[in-house]
């Protein structure tokens, strides 16, 4: 690789660039305009959908921006919250917004359509960066204003800007390179670089998975100049500025997270890491790309669906140009001279990068291994993320191949044809891959003034006072995003709470947050629990006023402990979709259920299950109850099969056991259940998922409940079942319509119908 000489200027300060950029900006509008239409010019008039992660970020942002007080996201999760940086928020825009309105300049009621506006407007810097990149990189002015804005539009943030609004910035990536390559060629420090640092800051604060893919990038492409160069003096300052640059923003955000972090045990080995990762067929291939159908209507076999974060379609123009561009360089040499240094470590870089996002779909390494020695990477939950930078690495060369090409066509006709087919190609892949993504995103502002009107006269129309509450609490339950609970979003229930919450102000208890952390999402999930579970957060409740209950109707059936919330509130308003109820903090506190459950037990009940199995044999470091519990064997580990001695009729039991969880190795898992005939054939099979039950007691166990019908002669066996080891305990079965009642004497609470429940009422 042979260096080249530079001017100091990254890019051409003529005419001839300036009439490119301005085409540019204007082909992209020309190009954008059907894909998003109105949002161009009505932002605050829609939104891209009506539930999900979108919803939930819609609704956080304009809850802060409307009565945020300070960094702490307050608009879900009551009464804790969440450090806003810390959540998908976008921290540095909903801070914004709310200090502007601390200061006297209220947007909150255009909070959404900022949202909306925000990353779409500045699709055109995105355009304007690649366009100085491409001309940076030795491209004319006319191929860099034809390829800039196709290569923007069909990169992967495009699609998180109808859903995940803070991944949603195409203009990240490119600006790092472009400055890249300017240090490259410069080889000094500049006043500009203070502001790319901040700039860089704020992507990082606003969105880390943003920050990482620019800070890695700059590390790694520094760090491939230095071992180029083998530290010659030469190029020595590039690759040091660049390590430095990257290194000191996420070093920066990282101290200031860990210092601020109001909690202590957030998720650490995100499972997401081994399932939303970066595969070759999404980059070259993925379902809905031009290269994908071709394919598949030539008879090749290619994948149906993938998973979303493997998406990171480059297109077919840029793969042709590849194919092209390697086979020159092979066959001939002389072509070799024309790679520059800076190039090349920005797609080495970012090829290292989606190596990592690729992890085990490239590498044969065991999950278990990484899980014990390379703990730290989990941290990637959406690991398919850091092969963005390869999507620009590849795309930016492909424009180059091509204008190298365009280059050698003769005449200028033929010359032109060429150009203007591979960019009709390219934006045919646009239109069938990114578009219809946007078809029936146009949904009404339902935040906005008038929609807030129909939530605010179900309030008046029922003479419902919302200070006469502390909070809301919706269900079915929701309580997003942790790998150890299943987070469940009924549309009802969401649509309905976020849109009465950001109209009143009042918190909703159900955590809408991004990693939150275990005991914090546990809490809220046990309010949702049996009647016979003790609620802990009402002890962190900071006032004595009721809870306004939102029940969304349809969908899912309820729990026992969502059913019981219902039949101890009392009816405040009825709508077709949603009901608003008063849920008395004291109802809860002094629950007639538990109390009566006391009783029984004072009064000498015993009702022994018709299994039993505790595992007190031998102690270990957790059990549920008594002394011990058993860890599983990974995959599936049958316990126990019922009865020992056939029924001589049709019966139905209930099955129950403990699953333990913490923030670290442990995780609740599955449960098998397999019953048999009398002849032991199998004709029922049912999985359980622990993290999707409400029961959740001493700290960290979840409880599941299921009713098992059992044929006469038959039997059922029971297995637990997880990729890797499980700590169970008190695995019960009972007949349908007994009440088994567990004593320890030790222990200061007893079991019935393997709940905990205290003995004393102290």
């Amino acid at each position: 690789m042979t260096p080249r000489t530079h001017p100091r200027k990254v890019y051409p300060s003529s005419r001839a660039a300036l009439a490119g950029l301005s085409g540019a900006l204007l082909f992209f509008f020309l190009l954008a305009r059907p894909i998003f239409r109105d949002y161009f010019i009505r932002p605050n008039s829609m939104t891209y959908t009506y539930g999900g992660d979108a919803l939930a970020l819609y609704f956080n942002t304009i809850f802060h921006a409307r009565y945020g007080e300070s960094s702490q996201l307050r608009s879900t999760n009551y009464p804790d919250g969440e450090y806003i940086y810390l959540t998908d928020a976008q921290g540095i825009l909903s801070n914004t917004l709310r200090w502007l309105r601390q200061i006297g300049l209220d947007v909150s009621d255009y909070a959404i359509g900022i949202v909306n506006a925000v990353p779409l407007y500045l699709l055109f810097a995105a355009v304007a960066v690649v366009y100085f990149l491409l001309l940076a990189l030795g491209s004319l002015p006319l191929t860099a204003a034809v390829f800039s804005p196709l290569i923007v539009l069909l990169s992967p943030q495009i699609i998180r800007m109808g859903g995940h609004f803070g991944l949603g910035y195409p203009v990240a990536i490119p600006l790092a390179m472009l400055w890249f390559v300017r240090k490259y060629r410069v080889r000094r420090w500049e006043k500009r670089d203070v502001l790319f640092f901040l700039v860089s800051l704020l992507f990082t604060y606003n969105n880390p998975y943003v920050g990482f893919n620019i800070n890695l990038l700059l590390i790694g492409a520094g760090t491939l100049v230095l071992l180029w160069s083998r530290f010659r003096r030469r190029y020595r300052m590039p690759g040091l500025m660049a390590i430095l640059m990257g290194a000191g923003c996420l070093l920066w955000v990282f101290v200031d997270l860990r210092w601020r972090d109001p909690v202590g045990d957030r998720v650490s080995p995100q499972w997401g890491f081994f399932y939303y990762r970066a595969r070759f067929e999404g980059f070259f291939y993925p379902p809905g790309s031009l290269l994908h159908r071709l394919l598949k209507d030539a008879g090749v076999r290619v994948p149906a669906e993938l998973e979303f974060e493997t998406l990171l379609n480059v297109g077919l123009v840029t793969t042709l140009a590849l194919v092209v561009g390697v086979l020159v360089l092979l066959f001939l040499r002389s072509a070799r001279q024309f790679l520059r240094v800076e190039h090349t470590a920005l797609i080495g870089s970012s090829v290292l990068l989606a190596m990592l996002a690729a992890n085990t779909a490239l590498f044969p390494i065991s999950q278990r291994w990484i899980e014990d020695n390379l703990p730290w990477l989990l941290m990637f939950k959406a690991a398919g993320r850091l092969g963005w930078p390869l999507y620009f690495a590849l795309t930016v060369t492909g424009a180059l191949i091509v204008d190298a090409l365009y280059r050698t066509v003769s005449p200028l006709w033929a010359r032109l044809f060429f150009l203007f087919s591979a960019a009709a190609v390219w934006n045919a892949d646009i239109n069938q891959y990114m578009a219809p993504r946007f078809r029936g995103a146009f949904n009404p502002n339902v935040f906005d003034a008038k929609h807030e009107g129909e939530v605010l006269s179900v309030l008046r129309e029922n003479r419902i006072n919302p200070s006469d509450f502390q909070a809301i609490l919706a269900l079915p339950r929701f309580a997003v995003w942790s790998d150890k609970v299943w987070p469940g979003l009924p549309f009802e229930a969401q649509f309905w709470s976020m849109r009465l919450s950001a109209a009143t102000g009042l918190p909703l208890v159900n955590p809408t947050l991004s990693r939150i952390g275990t005991q914090h999402a546990l809490e809220r999930v046990q309010m949702f629990g049996h009647p016979l579970i003790e609620r802990s957060l009402l002890a962190k409740l900071p006032s004595d006023k009721d809870l306004l209950l939102l029940h969304g109707r349809g969908g899912e059936a309820l729990q026992p402990g969502e059913q019981y919330l219902l039949d101890i509130s009392e009816p405040l308003a009825e709508t077709p979709r949603y009901a608003l109820r008063r849920l008395r903090l004291d109802s809860l506190r002094q629950s007639r259920v538990i109390a009566e459950a006391r009783q029984q037990y004072a009064e000498g009940y015993r009702k022994a299950p018709a299994l039993h199995l505790g595992f007190d044999e031998k102690p270990s470091e957790v059990a549920f109850y008594g002394q011990g519990c058993r860890q599983t064997k990974p995959e599936e580990d049958w316990i126990c099969t019922f009865p020992p001695v056939p029924f001589d009729r049709d019966t139905l039991v209930v099955f129950s056991a403990w699953n333990y969880l913490d923030h670290r190795r442990w995780s609740p898992g599955f449960w098998i259940i397999s019953v048999r005939n009398a002849a032991g054939q199998e004709f029922h099979r049912e999985k359980l998922e622990s993290r999707k039950s409400n029961d959740v007691q001493g700290r960290y166990w979840f409880r599941v409940e299921r009713e098992i019908y059992i044929p006469r002669g038959g039997s059922v066996a029971i297995a637990a079942h997880y990729h890797q080891p499980m700590r169970v305990d008190e695995v019960m079965i009972w007949g349908k319509g007994e009440r088994p009642l567990v004593d320890n004497p030790q222990d200061e609470g007893f079991l019935l119908e393997n709940i905990w429940v205290r003995k004393s009422g102290q």
